[in-house]
């Protein structure tokens, strides 16, 4: 007597004998390529939700191995630019406008040694 063929596709039993086992790692492929931007929390809910108990780590580290990375933002706004960030000065360097305009007060009140004195004296009627 010739044995019956059987079916090629059979879901797998569980231990249990209530449900088929259920590969949880094609079953998360499958719900991020119909979902790419979900996060593993929501993917977690949908297939429990479809009876797939997968923990949002799980989907963390099979989206990491699928290369799926998160967009980050930009905090800038249309039209802007980010500008460059200004090169830091020493507190010690002095302007050229400075310098200048130093020049001017030591000439015009008659040399450095009366403008270190006028500067000093300045200095006491302010503190």
């Amino acid at each position: 007597m010739p044995r019956a063929k059987k079916s090629v596709v059979e879901p797998a039993v569980s231990e249990t004998g209530s449900q088929p086992n259920v590969n949880k790692t094609q079953a998360v492929k499958d719900y991020l390529k119909e979902h790419p931007g979900a996060l593993p929390v929501a993917v977690s809910e949908a297939l429990k939700a479809q009876g797939v108990d997968v923990d949002p780590k799980y989907v963390s580290n099979i989206k990491f191995k699928l290369g799926i990375k998160k967009r980050r933002k930009k905090a800038v706004a249309k039209g802007e630019e980010a500008k460059p960030a200004a090169a830091a000065v020493p507190t010690d360097m002095i302007s050229v406008a400075a310098l200048q305009k130093a020049k001017k007060l030591v000439q015009e009140i008659g040399g450095v040694q009366q403008a270190k004195q006028a500067l000093a004296a300045l200095g006491q009627l302010l503190d």
